[in-house]
């Protein structure tokens, strides 16, 4: 029974993968949390690679800097880990990649008028 156990443990441990994204603002930036529900008007989605099953960052892994790109003032932000990414996984997994998304979903900090 152990015999045949061992297999299916292998191969669940190669299927498994981590991975840390940093779900932060730009330094000395204030940036509002918004409300699952609120209306935003720009969508980002990154994809985040790693390697080592998680332990390696391949990737930027941190909002900020999306965040600035878009010039942000308000956001809504997720992580995700849909059918499209497992499928992908299954198959990078054995050479040791894996990937999460980032959406952030959020509007344009408002310009100033002189």
């Amino acid at each position: 029974m152990k015999k045949a156990l061992a297999p299916i443990l292998l191969i669940l441990a190669a299927g498994t993968g981590c991975g840390t994204v940093h779900l932060d603002a730009p330094e000395g930036r204030r940036v509002k949390v918004l409300d699952r529900d609120a209306p935003t008007t720009v969508h980002v989605e990154e994809t985040v690679w790693y390697f080592a099953w998680g332990g390696v960052d391949l990737s930027d892994t941190h909002t900020a800097t999306i965040i600035a790109k878009h010039d942000l003032a308000e956001v809504k932000l997720h992580v995700t880990y849909d059918f499209s990414d497992s499928l992908i996984n299954t198959f990078a997994t054995f050479l040791s990649f894996s990937r999460r998304r980032i959406i952030i979903d959020g509007n344009p900090a408002r310009k100033e008028s002189p």
